[in-house]
């Protein structure tokens, strides 16, 4: 909630995080809506970060929104600190940029969901801001459900082929990494932290927290549907490294299919392997937080039991290349880049259906014939939408 009667006001809010956890869909809302007025009347500004020449530069107002509208994932905010050349560089121009929007009597909103694992920056982040209070606000899942969601979005790209004993090394060293970050946040002096639950409305979540009027800017960040995913597999130029992810960001933003079976990776032998060491991890985050706000997490299923998983673990993982699905996803794709040509007063992409009982490498090349024009025209018209805005168009 908004911070209560008597209470230090909020003078800066980092949204820490973390990964896969619906940072997508906030940071998206806060790039469509980069000026908000709290309820006491207060200016809040969204800063994104800008990697220009003499090193980062904050960004916000109608720059932000060109960068946008630009931007293959639908949203900006700042670069993963993971890959700086110079890490003390960054931090301090995180603080700097605090600094300047505080001094104009603004509340800057931040966001990097890899902040997360980033809790011993915040003391110097704080005096590079000038600031002795950073609030800082982190959302969370149950373990299971995140674990599944990082293999789906990392893991099974370092290997590009999905079987059970490739899962099984990915998972020897596996950890719910959220927990532990999370409570070393909530040990950091000058900190005022946050915890909300992903589960829900993330957005309105946050909006709710700090009294903003934030809404949400379309759906964002998806799990694709399983045949996307393992195309992608078998043909690695659209997806070529665990980070390359633009494409299901394209293909979100165009194409619509009918709810499909959840990517799911885990046997029950797998869950039971990993289980003992993700409770360890748990315990971490909610033993740091206040007891109301562990009690409140603690309430949703999946926190502290696989009870909520047995059905969908013992289904076995999602099949990646059932023909039907092939069939759904060329017929999205087919719509989809029709949809984009639409916008460019262009006409669509034709291309012959396979046969429902046609090899796999022929349901490849049809997508790919699909893919490779909606990818081109999807570029064009982000192009076309960044100008329009910076000029005022």
């Amino acid at each position: 909630m908004v911070a209560k009667p008597g209470a230090a006001p909020v003078r800066a809010i980092l949204h820490i995080g973390a990964p896969k956890c619906g940072s997508s869909a906030l940071q998206r809302a806060l790039s469509a809506t980069p000026v908000l007025r709290g309820a006491d009347g207060t200016r809040h500004v969204y800063l994104a970060g800008r990697q220009g020449e003499a090193g980062l530069v904050p960004v916000t107002g109608r720059r932000l929104s060109a960068m946008m509208r630009h931007a293959v994932h639908g949203y900006v905010c700042w670069p993963n600190v993971a890959r700086q050349d110079d890490p003390g560089a960054y931090w301090a121009a995180v603080g700097r940029a605090v600094g300047a929007e505080g001094a104009r009597g603004h509340v800057p909103i931040l966001s990097s969901e890899g902040w997360v694992a980033h809790a011993g920056e915040a003391p110097a982040l704080a005096r590079a801001a000038g600031l002795d209070l950073l609030d800082a606000v982190a959302f969370v899942r149950p373990p299971m459900d995140w674990l599944n969601a990082a293999y789906w979005q990392w893991g099974i790209w370092h290997t590009g082929f999905f079987h059970n004993r490739q899962v099984e090394r990915w998972l020897e060293r596996a950890r719910y990494d959220v927990g532990p970050h999370v409570a070393a946040w909530a040990a950091q002096p000058g900190v005022r932290l946050a915890v909300e639950s992903a589960r829900g409305d993330v957005v309105a979540g946050f909006a709710a927290r700090y009294g903003l009027p934030l809404t949400p800017a379309g759906q964002v960040n998806r799990a694709p549907p399983p045949a996307l995913t393992g195309f992608l597999l078998r043909n690695r130029r659209f997806r070529p490294t665990p980070h390359d992810s633009a494409v299901e960001f394209v293909v979100q933003r165009w194409c619509d299919f009918a709810p499909s079976q959840k990517l799911w990776a885990f046997l029950p032998r797998h869950a039971q392997g990993v289980w003992p060491r993700l409770q360890e991890d748990v315990a971490r985050m909610m033993e740091a937080l206040p007891p109301e706000v562990a009690e409140r997490l603690l309430a949703e299923p999946g926190w502290t039991s696989l009870d909520p998983y047995w059905a969908r673990m013992k289904a076995g993982p999602t099949r990646l290349d059932a023909p039907e699905d092939l069939a759904a996803l060329f017929d999205g794709l087919a719509e989809g880049a029709a949809r984009a040509g639409a916008k460019l007063g262009a006409g669509g992409v034709s291309r012959a259906k396979p046969a429902t009982s046609a090899p796999v490498e022929d349901w490849d090349r049809a997508i790919a014939g699909l893919l490779d024009p909606l990818l081109e025209a999807d570029l064009r018209w982000r192009r076309r939408g960044a100008l329009r805005r910076m000029i005022g168009g």
